[in-house]
């Protein structure tokens, strides 16, 4: 049981728009529902950019902070992603929450040609996390790593919010989750068919053993700062409903797991206004997890949940 637990936030994976119009009026109402974060995915398949959307989710809003769920970090020199997180965080008058993450999904990597090992991807990723934090402070970068060259003298912009703009890092296996909470303000814990992008993954272990093995390796990353990681997951699907069974025999064949694990995963919430409310509350106090981010397509449903829960 999580001795203090976090106070429970809400986030939400937006789809795209057919205009700027629908899209600032999305950020809108999520700020308007309670949702504490607007958090835009960074695929190559049919979707927004993720910078541009952001910037314009911002100027629509002015409480609702915003953020990569999360930048897949084989698409950007981290110079590059550094200078648009940083300017971002800027205008935005400093709301940004900077995701990373090691890409997972073929396509991406199909689409501009490459095809590292997954151990190579993450390799990457902490040099790059490295590099930018470097680049946050403003100071002259000059790096000659195993992946990145950096030659820069004075890094500008740098973020608002310092040292810089709370950073989550998704994760499903242990190095990564281990170094997520050595390093990250947030940790984005990922399912297991995540995981299975970057190894083999057992399938004799519960769901919930899963998840307790997850949380253990972000603790002995994060040590005596654990206290100060947030815990996050992605709930989908997160359905108000009165068969939730129904729920769990549509979504188990996506997750690679049964019906009946599937309304015991962290990554799916189905039942009723209060039962989802005193899931959430139960595995908080079990798991410490209070950071709960939905696709957009259950925004309307959830509203209530987020009306309860939100900030207690």
């Amino acid at each position: 049981m999580v001795a203090h637990p976090r106070p429970f936030r809400f986030g939400v994976n937006p789809h795209d728009a057919h205009d700027a119009k629908a899209w600032r009026s999305m950020a809108r109402k999520a700020e308007d529902l309670g949702f504490s974060t607007f958090l835009v995915p960074d695929h190559l398949n049919p979707q927004f950019a993720p910078f541009t959307a952001l910037a314009v989710a911002a100027e629509a809003t002015s409480t609702l902070r915003i953020g990569t769920q999360v930048l897949c970090n084989e698409l950007r020199h981290p110079v590059v992603a550094a200078k648009e997180i940083a300017t971002l965080d800027v205008l935005s008058d400093g709301r940004v929450e900077w995701g990373m993450g090691a890409g997972w999904l073929p396509n991406d990597f199909a689409a501009i040609g490459t095809e590292e090992l997954p151990s190579v991807r993450v390799d990457r990723l902490v040099e790059s996390i490295d590099v930018m934090r470097a680049l946050f402070a403003g100071d002259a970068v000059h790096h000659d790593g195993h992946h990145y060259r950096v030659d820069v003298d004075r890094a500008a912009p740098v973020p608002l919010q310092r040292p810089h703009p709370p950073l989550i890092v998704g994760a499903a296996q242990q190095r990564l989750l281990t170094y997520a909470g050595r390093v990250a303000q947030i940790v984005s814990i990922s399912p297991g068919f995540a995981a299975r992008a970057f190894g083999p993954y057992p399938a004799s272990i519960t769901v919930e053993e899963n998840t307790t093995r997850q949380v253990g390796w972000i603790e002995a990353g994060a040590g005596a700062r654990f206290a100060d990681v947030e815990l996050s997951v992605v709930a989908a699907p997160a359905r108000i409903t009165d068969r939730p069974e129904e729920v769990a025999e549509h979504a188990a064949p996506g997750l690679g797991i049964t019906p009946e694990e599937v309304l015991r995963s962290v990554h799916v919430l189905a039942g009723s206004v209060e039962g989802v409310c005193e899931t959430l509350v139960a595995r908080r106090e079990r798991w410490g997890i209070s950071n709960i981010v939905i696709p957009w397509r259950f925004v309307d449903q959830f509203g209530p949940v987020v009306a309860r829960l939100a900030g207690t």
